[in-house]
């Protein structure tokens, strides 16, 4: 049985899901979607070009040749570029989720969700990064997390009360393209 949530956006925060987004407002199954608090956001274009070296002179040279004219490399522009997102962060037991279950919901999302949204930042100024419409062609994958848990309370049950809060420290590195499978 699926149960859709809908979850208001808050600033400072990422959230990774395979749901929609609708202005400050994101609609997703209960546990496919998850809220980091961020505490770094990079945001990096790689495009790959190539430079050519330019050629100053042919033949022999001696110490005494001076170059009179510079000549610029050439370049050329491959337009093979690459949109990524690095980003470092919290996840955070709260009253409805603990932190170890957003662990496993991450890892849920990237096993098994082939195309993903990413939304940071609240409308006017919200970075949202979803499959392309109505064709589908684009999605964000997750290339690489990283988890930190806290010496002392890794996977132990604490029966304390209050229950002491849990945070695990995520690493998360999230490539934007075009979907082989499709």
């Amino acid at each position: 049985m699926i149960i859709l949530v809908d979850t208001t956006i808050l600033d400072g925060n990422v959230y990774i899901t395979n749901g929609s987004v609708n202005g400050n407002t994101i609609t997703h199954d209960s546990d496919r979607m998850v809220m980091i608090h961020s505490t770094k956001i990079d945001y990096n274009y790689d495009n790959q070009i190539q430079v050519i070296p330019p050629v100053t002179t042919f033949g022999e040279r001696s110490e005494s040749d001076v170059v009179t004219q510079t000549i610029p490399p050439l370049v050329i522009d491959l337009k093979r570029y690459t949109e990524s997102i690095a980003i470092q962060g919290y996840l955070e037991d709260e009253p409805s989720e603990s932190a170890t279950t957003k662990r496993e919901n991450l890892l849920t999302l990237a096993k098994n969700f082939r195309k993903l949204t990413v939304v940071w930042g609240i409308t006017p100024y919200q970075t949202l990064w979803k499959p392309d419409a109505p064709n589908s062609l684009f999605g964000v994958f997750i290339q690489k997390m990283m988890f930190s848990e806290t010496a002392g309370i890794v996977g132990e049950a604490v029966t304390a009360s209050p229950q002491p809060e849990r945070n695990i420290a995520v690493q998360i590195q999230l490539i934007r393209g075009q979907d082989a499978g499709s």
